[in-house]
């Protein structure tokens, strides 16, 4: 056996029982926090495309082409709004109805239960 390789033998088991979730489960935390992530700047692009036509319909009162493109732009940024925060709302009442609100999707930790005696303060 070659003597090189030892310390890296000796380091394994430590480095095996750091990985404690399967790439599946990581896969899917990582999708949910770029999701997470990318909602609120999605929404934030809406509420501009709305204001941007709003602006546009305003500022060519005399042109009707660019009207007709302002009054399209605010239409389809409250489209896009209705339908993201809908959406919110549907998967907000799924997962409350389901009992999923707060709840983590990978945990590495065991959950620990307390029962309060009567008459404790927690």
């Amino acid at each position: 056996m070659n003597i090189k390789f030892l310390p890296l033998l000796l380091l394994a088991p430590l480095v095996v029982s750091a990985q404690s979730s399967s790439p599946i489960s990581n896969t899917i935390v990582l999708i949910g926090d770029i999701a997470g992530q990318l909602i609120p700047l999605m929404m934030a692009l809406a509420v501009l495309m709305f204001f941007w036509g709003i602006l546009k319909f305003i500022a060519n009162i005399g042109d009707e082409d660019a009207r007709k493109a302002g009054k399209s732009m605010m239409v389809w940024g409250m489209i896009a709004l209705f339908v993201m925060v809908s959406f919110w709302g549907i998967i907000g009442y799924v997962q409350e109805s389901l009992g999923l609100q707060g709840v983590p999707v990978v945990t590495s930790e065991a959950p620990t239960f307390s029962n309060p005696t009567p008459g404790s303060t927690p």
